[in-house]
């Protein structure tokens, strides 16, 4: 029989879990990086040196973003303590050698050489901003959390840029670089504070026949050897596993597809908006998506789980939004203001759905990897939707540009349906309307064994042959229970 819905859910249950007023200032700040870095950079730079200048060192510098699943694996594989605060070592002292250099109006090649390993090592901080979500919320309340993580990026995006350029005004060229990697340190802290005692806990379980004591490295289940937990603490979860990592499930590789054509479809149409309306009313008009984008991530965290749209729909929405703006581009401003908003409505949602079903499809141990192979995904996918929306608006009119984003967020409709039907992905509790996964089911992602006593055995071993590389198809004794092996290293 389901549980009956709790009596408050969403927002206001998600606000009177313990710890939630740290989990949402070290979100807060882990935003706030994002939103910073790349405009403090440009202003830094461009303070001394022509615009052009500044903006190569910041493209220069984007291209350390293909580090980001490489940093996800190390903090899943040692743990955060381990890996962020060398990171952050790293990154504070490559703005520092920027800054000095910049001062002193020395070589170009020296701010180079700072700004890419500065992003390199840039601390993943918006990352593990939504693991923490998804490892300390409840499971009726994860949704809620999540469009409450896109929120905050949202507005990092619209406050960060108008701050750096305050600091510029007002302090120094190179303030905006110092909050930025202030906010970064901050948000460790915050987060890694949320998180305090949750690892050592989630390591050591009891094994429900014997009694025995175990601890869980890479969802698999083994007696520690002696002083072995010391070190499976600071080890993190990774284990042994795929050198591909989790880029071995199929359903997540049609899911960074899909993340790749949304992204290249959100970004086309920001490069439209100004060619349609004007630098400064284009400016407004991107502004807009961002509002619609916030108001669309607030109302699906406030929704129960049967009236939230799932991701394939929430791309056909976005197509047919670019269509009416497409529509309405050449009508009186009015209209394109609502077409924005329409727009914007769908953004939102979008995220909060790509990485809520990223965690969903995570293998055990590889959290913050899966959601840094997310994000790697949205910005390949920036890149082709600014490239793809310029050649539209070269070759044909601005308005083409918003046409090419309806093309590729419909495109992207039969990949949201692959992974929407994947047997992990449906084997997900979906809200509170659900029961509520053990401890146990909820960290490996793998279903209960309550669950697994309802699944045919031909869906439980099509369940474990996505789930991990290594899996053993599991069985189903007598009693209903489910029965799982796994080979382990």
């Amino acid at each position: 029989m389901a549980s009956r819905p709790p009596a408050r859910y969403g927002y206001r249950s998600l606000g009177a879990e313990p710890g939630f007023g740290v989990r949402l200032a070290g979100a807060a700040a882990s935003k706030l990086q994002a939103g910073m870095f790349s405009f403090a950079l440009l202003y830094a730079v461009s303070a001394g040196r022509s615009y052009g200048v500044a903006a190569l060192v910041v493209a220069v510098a984007a291209l350390g973003g293909i580090a980001a699943p490489l940093r996800g694996r190390l903090l899943d594989r040692f743990g955060d303590r381990r890996v962020l605060w060398p990171i952050l070592a790293v990154h504070v002292v490559s703005v520092a050698a920027l800054s000095v250099n910049e001062g002193l109006h020395g070589p170009v090649l020296a701010t180079f050489g700072p700004a890419l390993v500065a992003n390199v090592s840039m601390p993943p901080v918006g990352v593990l901003s939504r693991v923490m979500w998804r490892r300390m919320s409840q499971p009726e309340n994860l949704r809620s959390a999540l469009a409450l993580d896109a929120v905050l990026t949202d507005l990092a995006f619209v406050l960060g840029p108008a701050l750096v350029g305050l600091l510029t005004e007002a302090v120094s060229p190179m303030a905006g670089l110092a909050v930025s990697s202030g906010s970064s340190a901050l948000a460790a802290v915050l987060l890694l504070r949320a998180q305090a005692g949750r690892e050592s806990a989630r390591r050591v379980s009891r094994d429900p026949v014997g009694g025995t004591r175990r601890e869980p490295v890479a969802g698999t289940l083994r007696e520690p050897a002696a002083g072995d937990a010391g070190r499976g603490s600071e080890r993190g979860t990774g284990g042994a596993r795929h050198w591909f990592g989790p880029l071995v499930l199929a359903p997540l590789r049609w899911l960074l597809l899909v993340a790749c054509l949304f992204a290249a479809a959100l970004h086309a149409v920001q490069i439209a908006l100004p060619a349609v309306a004007g630098r400064s009313a284009g400016a407004a008009l991107v502004s807009l998506l961002s509002v619609g984008s916030i108001v669309g991530g607030l109302a699906v965290g406030a929704l129960r789980g049967r009236w939230v749209p799932r991701l394939p729909a929430l791309l056909l929405g976005l197509a047919l939004a670019c269509v009416a703006l497409a529509v309405v581009g050449r009508l009186p401003l009015g209209l394109l203001v609502a077409g924005c908003l329409l727009v914007g409505l769908f953004i939102g949602p979008t995220f909060v759905s790509l990485y809520s079903t990223a965690g969903d499809l995570a293998p055990s141990g590889t959290e913050v990897e899966t959601q840094s192979w997310t994000g790697a995904a949205i910005q390949l996918g920036a890149a082709m939707g600014a490239a793809a929306g310029a050649a539209a608006i070269e070759g044909w009119a601005p308005l083409a540009a918003v046409g090419v984003a309806a093309v590729l967020a419909l495109s992207g409709v039969g990949a949201g349906v692959r992974v929407a039907r994947s047997p992990r992905h449906r084997s997900r509790p979906d809200g509170p309307s659900r029961s509520a996964p053990t401890a146990e089911s909820a960290e490996t992602g793998r279903p209960s064994s309550a669950e697994a006593g309802h699944l045919p055995p031909a869906e439980a071993g099509r369940l474990s042959t996505v789930t991990n590389n290594l899996d053993v198809p599991p069985g189903v004794d007598p009693d209903g229970r489910g029965v799982s092996a796994r080979i382990e290293g």
